[in-house]
């Protein structure tokens, strides 16, 4: 089909001129969770959180956690990460035979909450292993490492 005669034609896109976008910042990749990893012989069962009035927190602080990248996640210490010891020594858990090679860490459901979630980070997720009510992952006396 012939365009008629007035109608618009576009122009080729090396003719057009530029628009007046933004430049666009480089996208960077959130922190995600993942719930698949969970032990539940070990800490509470989810079911046990849900009772006790810890899952609507932890859900809310992995959304709001979600909002930033690892990295500004481990910055801010919203997530703290163990890097000096494979697992903690002297830890009230003991580490999965199937969870090798990782950096564990544990995250508070609140600020400074002693109820935690421990597990370990590959790529951009936060694997949850344990819930941990009591905070006997990484024992308060043997945070010096």
């Amino acid at each position: 089909m012939s365009k008629r005669k007035g109608e618009d034609r576009r122009d080729p896109a090396y003719l057009r001129e530029q628009g007046n976008r933004e430049i666009q910042k480089e996208k960077r990749r959130k922190v995600s969770f993942s719930l698949t990893m969970h032990v539940p012989d070990q800490g509470q069962t989810f079911e046990e959180w849900e009772a006790l009035g810890f899952a609507a927190a932890l859900l809310e602080r992995m959304k709001f956690v979600g909002q930033f990248s690892v990295q500004e996640a481990v910055q801010l210490q919203y997530i703290k990460l163990y890097t000096k010891v494979e697992f903690p020594p002297g830890s009230g858990f003991y580490q999965p035979k199937h969870i090798v090679n990782v950096t564990w860490g544990v995250m508070h459901i609140t600020n400074h909450s002693k109820e935690v979630v421990a597990g370990y980070l590959a790529d951009d997720i936060f694997h949850i292993v344990f819930l941990d009510m009591e905070h006997m992952f990484w024992p308060s006396v043997m945070k010096n490492t």
